[in-house]
């Protein structure tokens, strides 16, 4: 599996530790940090990691895209550098990064949309 945060930085994960410990890397970057995930099947998994709640966003190989639905009822934003920039993803997408990394773990076996986290397609 492809892994990256930026394209300088892509790393290929051929086992469960691997993908492990390049979010361990990741998050010693020292801020939030959205990480790609490409399966080779054509499928994305795009994961926040470096805070105590992540967002999701899933990518079907006809690109259809989806997102992580969290607390619907809260209001505000979550900052994590994507790619090169500051984004800033609405905290309802939030869940607990520690059930976002088990997506992502799902994610590596089956190489399908992971079944633990409520997702909204994007339109």
């Amino acid at each position: 599996m492809k892994c990256y945060w930026t394209e300088q930085e892509a790393t290929l994960a051929a086992s469960m530790d691997e993908l492990l410990e390049f979010f361990a890397d990741v998050k010693n970057i020292g801020h939030p940090t959205m990480v790609f995930l490409e399966h080779d099947n054509g499928r994305m998994l795009v994961i926040g990691l470096g805070s105590s709640e992540s967002v999701l966003t899933f990518v079907e190989s006809d690109g259809a895209s989806f997102h992580s639905v969290g607390d619907t009822s809260r209001s505000g934003v979550l900052r994590f550098w994507c790619r090169d920039q500051l984004d800033e993803f609405m905290v309802q997408m939030a869940i607990p990064e520690s059930l976002a990394i088990d997506a992502a773990r799902s994610f590596f076996v089956s190489g399908v949309m992971p079944s633990n986290v409520i997702w909204e397609a994007d339109w």
